[in-house]
Order: C-alpha cells, then structure tokens, then sequence
C-alpha cells in the first residue's frame, strides 16, 4: 500500500496477522542495544497515536513489549492490571516501519447492542481518518463484503478501481468503540501498474462470457431429477487486456467447473473398482497406490452415513503418510483410495502438466463404465494443490457434462505416481435427462447471468503455487450476488434463487 501518514502504515502479511506472541517471545531477544531502540522508538510513536484515536487504552496502562531477530512482528500486550487478563488489547506492528499490521481489544464484558451499520461506519470512518488522514480516501467502503464478514470492509482503491483482495476490516463493538482493524496479507502495490484505459471495452469482455457458457447436466437442489444449466467456465476471473481466462488458484473459489476445453475421448474398460474387506482394501492401496499396509498401524473406523448409503472407511498410518480406502457397505464398490503426507513440501522438479493430464485420463477409462464416450475435464482443477495434480473429470451424456458424475484423478508432482482416485464408478442407468434441443441460448443465458452478476473492472494479483504475483493484471470480475446461483437454468433461461 502506499501515501500512508508518517509511521502508520498498514503493510500487513497474512502469515503476521496470525503469528503467535507466545511463540515469538519464547525464540528470545538478540537485537544490538542501538537496533532495538530504534524499533522500540518507532513502535512508541504507533501506540502514541492509537492512544489518541481510542480512549479505552487510557484504561490499560500496563504495558508489555516483544520483539525477535527471527520475527518481523512487534507483539504489543496492554492491560489494565499486570495479573488481570481483561480488559486487554493485543497490537501487532511491522518491526521495520513500526507501523500496525493488526490490533484487538477485548473488554472482557458484554457489549451493547450491535450498533446499525450506518452507525457503525461512521464510527470506522473517523477512526480511519485520524489514523491515515488525506490517505484514508483510498478506501471504498464495500457494504456487501461487510455484510458477509461481519465487520466494516473497507476496499483499497488505485486509479479509480478496486483492488481485489486487498482491503481493511475494521471492527466496532456496541459502545462504538473501534476494537478490531486488520488487513489485507497482499504484498505492496507497485508503482506502475496497467492504466485502466488498457481495459477491453465492456462488451468485448460481456461476449467473452458468452463465449464461455456452457450447457451443463445437474441434479436439482433438491436432488429429485436432473435438469440442464448454463454457466461460466473460466477461473472466475477474465484478463482484461486479452479476454481470457487468469490462471490462478483462485478457481478453487468459484463453484462452477471450468469446462472450456474440448471433451476428452476415453475408451473405457469397465474394470470393477471393488474391496468387500480390508485385505482387499490393502491390496488395492497395494497395486494402484504403491502403500503396503504390512508394516503400517491400521486404524479402526465405524461406517458413516453417506448420501448414498453407508460408507466404511479403511485407513492405514505409516510415518506421516495416511493411505485410505473408503468402500459402500454392503457392495464394497470403492468411492475413494488416497495416499496423504502430514507433511509435505512443494517439491522442486515437476513433472510436465501435459503428461500427467495422459496419464490421468488413461488411470479413469479404466474404470469407466462401457457407456461412456468422452468426458469433460475441468481445466483449473489442477492448480487446487502445491504437491500434487489433481484432475477433476465429469462424465458426459447427450455430449454434455453431468456435474453429479464426477471424478478425481491426483498424481504427485514430483513423481508421476498416481497417489488419489474418487467417483462413484456405479452410475444407476436409470435416469431422465432432460432434451439439449430445448434450451436457450448461449446469448440469452449470458445475459441473465450477467444481469445478477455485472463485470466489474478492477486490479487483481494471480496465484500459482501458493505465491502471489507482484505484478498485479487488470482484470474483470463478476459482482457476487448472494440472491442466486452462479447458473441459470438452460431451459427457461431464468436464474435460480440460492435460497
């Protein structure tokens, strides 16, 4: 972020908002004498200024300060007595800049009532105001954001645009009193960034969309029959300059697949993917999962519900890995084998994205139903995981994806081996699908999508194997609408209400 008014700046990181000040004071003090002063200095000036915006710090006089070589964080503990735990204010500052990243005060009693939101805000805006001055006009109060979390949001603003993801929250209790602000984990903003004349026209990026819709089978919400929809296949996010989907791990956030790619011809071979006990449960984690449960600790499970019956997990522990079958009872048809490390590394070398999707494909025709001809892949599934590929595969009819016949397919990274596979390989034939001939539109689905869900521009960072991008891009994102679904219905053209 930038402009911030002398020592008070708001650069936080994510990992720092939820670093533990126990942890930070056990690792112990090693600054030089001339080193800490200096922190300590600017640290002081911070809390000098929190002090004049919130009077209930008055009432904590005692006061504890904790720094580390090994930390970027100064842990400030105020209290109103040194053996009383409340009331108290927990303050988090950047040990460079001595600026805030985070604080909390709890008063350690009720509340009164939650104050309107419009009471509330005002609250928050002048406190912003004496904390950032001329800067806090940076800041666009986002009414829905704040209505989702709980807490006054507030959206950082560059050129007229927002920047996603990168906001404050600021928290006011009852009494009026600011006792919470935080922010975003995003890194600085660079000083040049896209100029938003950059941007595709609206229209050109409106028939992006169009382009991306994608007719769809689904089961109702009420799982009583299957019905056709239309929705956007893309990352959730649109490349303002080009028109095409931004590869980030954000798509793990949208709901709906990205179905954009081609459909994949499989020759299926029908295998029975089947373990009625545990010793075939052993040897199927054996021969398709590499894990030999001989010298690992078995771990006894009681079957659980499922929507689909009762279902019996079967899961072994040797070192940090944890393998696992999970099989119908009564059938032993197997939902799901997974090999899983506690712990695990983003690994170095990769193997090449392009040969694992082969391999993945080859790994589920062979469990595949006769029936089946092609199926559809979601093509940002792949970046939900650091260490691993995971491929998400629908099955199709009519040569349309159905959503409820899903598939999982992970690879590891590192080695190729497939290490997870989850579906339900025993689709009941017995199903109505409704006619593809009598659906709308592309063009009039697109338009009542983005009736609910406008485009708005704004300034976005991707990520890709968990690292944010510090060169941000001018994107278009869809407004969220809590009203209803991120589909419309295929056939009537309609929204359907979430609710």
């Amino acid at each position: 972020m930038k402009n911030w008014n002398g020592a008070v700046k708001l650069v936080i990181a994510a990992t720092l908002l939820t670093a533990s000040p126990a942890c930070a004071a056990d690792k112990g003090t090693q600054f030089s004498r001339k080193q800490e002063v200096s922190t300590q200095g600017l640290a002081q000036a911070t809390i000098d200024k929190l002090a004049e915006l919130l009077p209930y710090m008055k009432q904590l006089p005692v006061q504890k300060m904790r720094q580390d070589e090994a930390s970027d964080v100064i842990v400030i503990e105020r209290k109103r007595l040194e053996n009383d735990p409340s009331p108290s204010m927990t303050i988090y500052l950047d040990k460079k800049t001595g600026g805030i990243q985070s604080f909390e005060y709890q008063a350690g009693e009720a509340d009164g009532e939650e104050l309107p939101l419009d009471v509330q805000k005002k609250k928050a805006d002048s406190f912003l105001q004496g904390l950032l001055g001329k800067s806090a006009e940076e800041y666009q109060f986002d009414s829905q954001k704040s209505e989702k979390l709980g807490d006054l949001a507030y959206q950082y603003v560059v050129n007229g645009i927002l920047f996603d993801e990168r906001f404050l929250l600021v928290g006011v209790n009852g009494n009026g009193e600011v006792i919470m602000l935080m922010a975003d984990g995003a890194p600085p903003v660079p000083a040049s960034l896209p100029k938003p004349d950059a941007a595709i026209p609206l229209a050109q990026a409106q028939q992006a969309v169009i382009d991306r819709m994608t007719p769809a089978y689904r089961l109702q919400k009420d799982g009583s029959g299957m019905i056709l929809t239309y929705h956007v296949s893309w990352s959730g996010v649109l490349d303002a300059k080009t028109g095409q989907s931004v590869e980030t791990e954000h798509a793990k956030f949208y709901s709906q697949p990205n179905l954009s790619a081609p459909l994949i011809p499989v020759s299926p071979q029908s295998k029975a993917l089947i373990a009625r006990n545990k010793g075939e449960a052993a040897t199927l984690l054996k021969n398709l999962i590499g894990f030999d449960t001989a010298d690992a600790t078995f771990v006894e499970r009681s079957p659980e519900e499922g929507p689909n019956g009762k279902v019996q997990d079967y899961v072994w522990k040797k070192g940090n890995q944890i393998a696992k079958a999970s099989v119908k009872q009564g059938n032993g048809q197997v939902m799901e084998l997974s090999l899983e490390a506690a712990k695990s590394s983003v690994p170095t070398q990769k193997i090449a994205l392009e040969a694992a999707k082969k391999t993945a494909v080859e790994v589920l025709q062979t469990y595949l139903n006769a029936e089946t001809k092609a199926v559809a892949l979601d093509s940002d599934s792949h970046l939900s995981e650091d260490t691993s590929y995971s491929f998400t595969f629908y099955g199709t009819h009519n040569g349309l994806p159905v959503l409820n016949q899903m598939y999982q397919v992970t690879l590891s990274k590192e080695t190729g081996k497939l290490i997870g596979l989850s579906g339900d390989f025993s689709q009941s034939a017995n199903v109505t699908y409704p006619d593809p001939a009598k659906i709308v539109s592309r063009e009039q689905a697109a338009q009542e999508y983005l009736k609910n869900h406008p485009l708005q521009l704004m300034y976005f960072s991707p990520v890709i194997d968990s690292k944010r991008s510090v060169t941000p891009l001018l994107v278009y994102k869809p407004v969220a609408n809590k009203d209803v679904l991120e589909y419309v219905d295929a056939v009537s053209g309609k929204s359907i209400p979430s609710k």
